[in-house]
């Protein structure tokens, strides 16, 4: 999916379909099976994303979002992540929502991006589309299908390319529904696409805007993206708002004024190099090797 040179083994601790089991039983199938498959395996370092028990070590569980379950299960992963050798946030904001929810301290390493497969058209090669990524009710696309319409009602000819399971909205002149496009077709649409809106009522990273900032495209998001990854005026547009008036005020100006446009590019095309997949592999492997 994100152009590795090299293949992966995969090993599965069933067969079968999963998606219907009760988390007792998968907690169990990890805690047994998951066990012995890693020593058989001769793991050096179990890297987990998301928590889940282990009868191994050493273990690194990685956190990507935030904690909204309720309290037995916010017990359990309290309980869970004591007994990993170290925890991981992908950024300083879920450091702190981890640390306040769980009272658990965990080091930062942001997700890492394959920088080679972002190819950023010219500013003269881009279309009149605005691309919004996910139709979860948390992504708020009824604001940008909105921001878009108020857009239109002041004579742009910009079009909404929503990518996501297609809503209730159909697919018109003002917004088309992208669903199961692959990897490189999203990228580029992204790369070719005026500016990225994200209205999101929660990020804990925000990984499709740090794929915008690749492609050169400009990115308008909400405050809930951690500043650590958008800085209002440097690399996008930050709106502690979500009226849809706000976003389309922001998108009015981005596509009028090219100075703007052009600086908000080339700002985002420097700021992503830090999330490099070779630069985040080797803090993994900083990490790593203090248990070796």
């Amino acid at each position: 999916m994100h152009g590795l040179s090299t293949t992966i083994p995969i090993d599965t601790l069933q067969t079968g379909p999963c998606q219907d089991d009760p988390w007792l039983k998968i907690a169990w199938n990890w805690w047994w099976d998951g066990s012995k498959l890693l020593r058989k395996k001769e793991v050096d370092v179990a890297i987990v994303n998301g928590v889940i028990p282990l009868k191994f070590s050493p273990k690194v569980v990685v956190n990507h979002g935030g904690f909204t379950a309720g309290r037995l299960y916010l017990w359990a992963a309290k309980q869970l992540y004591r007994r990993y050798d170290a925890v991981v946030c992908v950024s300083n904001k879920l450091r702190s929502e981890v640390k306040n929810t769980l009272g658990v301290d965990c080091g930062v390493v942001p997700l890492p991006i394959k920088l080679d497969l972002y190819k950023p058209a010219s500013p003269g090669g881009r279309e009149d589309v605005v691309v919004h990524i996910g139709t979860r009710h948390v992504k708020n696309p009824q604001i940008s299908i909105e921001t878009i319409k108020i857009l239109r009602r002041r004579g742009y000819g910009v079009k909404l390319v929503m990518i996501g399971a297609p809503s209730y909205t159909p697919s018109d002149e003002v917004v088309e529904f992208r669903s199961g496009i692959t990897e490189n077709e999203k990228i580029e649409l992204l790369c070719r696409a005026k500016a990225l809106i994200l209205p999101s009522s929660y990020e804990s990273f925000s990984y499709v805007t740090i794929e915008a900032m690749a492609c050169g495209t400009p990115v308008v998001v909400s405050s809930a993206v951690p500043e650590e990854i958008v800085t209002n005026g440097y690399n996008g547009i930050r709106l502690n708002s979500y009226d849809p008036i706000d976003y389309a005020n922001a998108l009015d100006r981005l596509l009028k004024d090219e100075k703007l446009w052009l600086r908000l590019s080339q700002n985002g095309q420097v700021f992503v190099r830090q999330f490099d997949h070779v630069n985040i592999a080797s803090r993994y492997l900083e990490l790593i090797h203090r248990f070796m």
